[in-house]
């Protein structure tokens, strides 16, 4: 009987860090192994103002946002080169801004849309300007956990393609 009861003990505690384990890593677990963080994702909610983000389509701007909050997941997905960061490039990016990229890249051993080699925590696009034709010049900031934030120059042409991205002046 005894050995039992251990048993069934030790697949509580497998069940239980399983269950912390995937909460850790934002993984749905069942609503009865949940229920004790409830009231306090709920009090947290309640003290947080709600969050908006907005775009509009075709808008130059907010397809700098996209590709950046896109292109920013998916290496937080995935690590470098991943199939969506090349697709995002390909759908976004100019084809001789991808070859300037290419060469930049080899030369500075970093990622040339993020110019960094690691991945930023936060990032925000602020338009500068507005050429003719519609180009839409952005600064994108990127912040890092630790260290300055990165500023770059990011131009959109009319046919939203991303044509130009460099170091902020």
């Amino acid at each position: 009987m005894h050995g039992n009861t251990s048993g069934a003990r030790g697949l509580r505690r497998i069940a239980a860090v399983a269950a912390g384990l995937a909460l850790g890593l934002g993984l749905g677990v069942s609503a009865h192994a949940s229920q004790p963080a409830a009231p306090q994702r709920a009090s947290v909610a309640a003290a947080a103002p709600a969050k908006t983000v907005s775009g509009r389509t075709g808008d130059g701007l907010t397809g700098i946002a996209d590709f950046y909050g896109a292109y920013i997941d998916a290496q937080n997905d995935s690590g470098p080169a991943t199939p969506m960061m090349k697709a995002l490039r390909s759908h976004y990016l100019d084809p001789a801004l991808g070859r300037q990229l290419a060469s930049w890249e080899r030369t500075n051993h970093a990622d040339g849309v993020l110019r960094a080699q690691s991945i930023p925590a936060r990032w925000s696009v602020t338009e500068k300007g507005r050429s003719k034709g519609d180009a839409v010049e952005a600064v994108v900031t990127l912040t890092w956990e630790h260290g300055a934030p990165v500023k770059l120059s990011v131009v959109m042409n009319p046919q939203h393609r991303i044509v130009k991205i460099a170091a902020a002046r």
